[in-house]
Order: structure tokens, then sequence, then C-alpha cells
């Protein structure tokens, strides 16, 4: 069985030498654990919050969502969605944003007019 400190030893040997930008102005030395657990608090999948209680519940929950979901598209292909395709947006032009900006105050010109 392995350890968190042997899984965060290994996740440090496959990133590259980063140089901390805060090792001048802090007291103590970082060591790779502590810069592989800032990349881990901080740039992997950053939009995740983290909480006080379980840390790293909420990337790993994310992630584990993530690896299901290709599992399931690797064995069946109709599970596969492509949400960036350009097809799937939905666009507005200047166009019919000019024609509803110009219906919303013709309605607001008539309703004044009327009072």
């Amino acid at each position: 069985m392995l350890t968190q400190n042997q899984a965060l030893e290994y996740i440090a040997s496959k990133l590259r030498n980063q140089k901390n930008p805060f090792s001048s102005t802090s007291a103590r030395q970082w060591t790779r654990i502590d810069e592989t657990l800032d990349i881990l608090k901080n740039v992997i999948l950053a939009h995740i919050p983290l909480s006080k209680n379980m840390p790293f519940f909420a990337k790993c929950r994310y992630l584990a969502l993530m690896i299901r979901r290709i599992i399931e598209a690797s064995f069946d292909p109709s599970k596969l969605d492509d949400k960036d395709y350009y097809g799937n947006k939905r666009l507005e032009l200047a166009g019919q944003l000019v024609s509803l900006l110009f219906e919303d105050l013709f309605k607001k010109f008539q309703f004044d007019f009327k009072k």
C-alpha cells in the first residue's frame, strides 16, 4: 500500500523543476513535496474550490467523473458529446441584437406615447 508522501514524491518526480517565486521572501525553503501540493491545490482543476475538512475530495470526485465519462464513451460511442463544437453554440449576431434592442425601445416609445 502506497502512502500519500510516496504519491507526492512520484508526482514531484514527473514535474519540471520550478523555482518558487516566494523563496527569497519566505524564511523556509520549499521542498518538492510542498511545491507539488501547491500545484495540486492551485493549478490542477483550479476552478474547483478546496474545503477545509477534506481539501481534495471535490477535485478527486470531479476527476473520477471525467474518467467515468471517458470509459463510458469508449464502450458506447453514443455517449460522446462535443460541447465545444461550433454548431452547438447559440449565437446571436449583431443584426439580431440590434433588432431586439429596437423592438424594446419601440415598445417603450409606444407606451410613453400612449401615456
